[in-house]
């Protein structure tokens, strides 16, 4: 079995209670509101844990790699798919806690990548906050999937999902492939942030901004409107029920609009817009 594929061994943890609500779905805790926390603020410091430890191995393992290239890297690590797999490698499907609507959902890549995500921030804390215990873990899916992606790239690409559906596989397009490394990238993509990022530092330009617009809805289901900044320029705004979630449809929307002009001057008052209904206007990053 593949090295990308082949499960690996849930962690012990001294408090079982953070792997308890790392594997609560919010729809389990509005159904049985006496049974503690769901995953959502262990998911929250997951993601960002992920992201700096990812990014640290890399840095090191790759001292020559210039940031671009790294950043290539960290987005095919971290994005959706990648960490549906990872989760599915653990059999956290197997011990989610969904609520009675959301009991099919065992399979859905969102799910999943939210239960990785709060897994690792559960380990993180039951570790005492060891960085260093979180990079063991997370090292055997990390390190042959690095491996992988650094190989020639002629070959055919890899699904990471081999245990999902042949009917809900048709709908997930293939992590890796020669032509998804490579700019302009396809708008099918699984990490539009990341992609958006290369995208603005390929053609000289900062890191792009995103700035929380407003928050609307009840707190139980908020919706979030998020916009991205390239060169204080507005590129693109996103809504979702998450931040991450805004982020990702703002970024997605930026690239929609950047990639359908290649030839695009960002040193202009506005963008234009291919057909959207907003009117994207100049705008510096806010504090």
């Amino acid at each position: 079995m593949s090295s990308l594929f082949k499960p690996i061994p849930q962690r012990k943890f001294n408090n079982d209670k953070l792997r308890l609500e790392a594997l609560t779905h919010k729809s389990y805790c509005y159904e049985n509101p006496m049974s503690g926390h769901h995953n959502e603020r262990l998911e929250f410091l997951g993601d960002s844990i992920i992201g700096f430890v990812v990014a640290d191995y890399l840095y090191n393992k790759y001292p020559d790699y210039k940031e671009g290239q790294l950043t290539m890297l960290r987005a095919k690590i971290v994005c959706k798919q990648t960490l549906a797999n990872f989760a599915g490698r653990l059999g956290l499907d197997r011990d989610l806690r969904l609520g009675a609507g959301s009991s099919n959902s065992r399979n859905n890549e969102k799910i999943l990548e939210d239960a990785f995500e709060a897994y690792i921030g559960a380990i993180f804390l039951d570790s005492g906050k060891d960085l260093k215990c979180v990079l063991e873990f997370l090292e055997p899916f990390v390190g042959p999937l690095v491996e992988e992606l650094n190989k020639p790239m002629a070959g055919t690409p890899i699904n990471l999902l081999p245990g999902i559906s042949e009917l809900q596989r048709e709908k997930i397009p293939p992590m890796l492939g020669p032509e998804d490394l490579k700019l302009p990238f396809s708008l099918e993509h699984q990490d539009p942030i990341g992609k958006l990022q290369t995208w603005s530092l390929k053609k000289g330009f900062p890191i792009p901004f995103y700035r929380e617009v407003k928050v609307e809805g009840i707190a139980h289901d908020p919706r979030f409107t998020i916009q991205v900044q390239i060169n204080g320029i507005i590129a693109g705004e996103g809504e979702g029920r998450n931040k991450k979630e805004a982020k990702k449809q703002a970024a997605s929307k930026a690239l929609a609009r950047l990639l359908n002009s290649p030839d695009l001057d960002l040193s202009q008052k506005h963008l234009p817009n291919f057909g959207g209904s907003e009117e994207l206007i100049c705008s510096g990053p806010s504090n």
